[in-house]
């Protein structure tokens, strides 16, 4: 994912990007496999820092994958989607479905933070 592309999710879902540090995605070919440059702008993932801890988000095959472990957060429900997720991550099939998911997790971090 491109830096611009994330960086609208978050603004876009209310989740303030106070930092953004690029990670090479693990899930892909090897460096030295000639198809790792045809989809390196999937590979890179991206840490973000919000006001509410740091959340991981990068194209993983075909899903884009979310992971908010590094925040108070701690819910498997997120979604009634059928999707892969756990209580700290969830697979979306489409930046739409992103989009939605980052807007739920800033909803439900709102909602656990205020009651502090």
């Amino acid at each position: 994912m491109k830096r611009e592309e994330v960086n609208a999710l978050f603004t876009l879902a209310g989740l303030t990007p106070l930092r953004m540090e690029a990670l090479i995605d693990g899930y892909g070919y090897p460096a030295d496999d000639p198809r790792y440059f045809e989809t390196l702008p999937r590979k890179v993932w991206w840490f973000v820092k919000t006001q509410y801890g740091w959340i991981k988000i990068g194209w993983r095959s075909s899903v884009i994958s979310i992971n908010w472990e590094d925040t108070p957060l701690r819910k498997s429900q997120l979604t009634t989607d059928c999707v892969t997720k756990d209580v700290t991550f969830v697979h979306a099939y489409s930046i739409e479905k992103a989009l939605e998911y980052l807007k739920e997790i800033k909803r439900l971090l709102d909602n656990l933070t205020s009651k502090c």
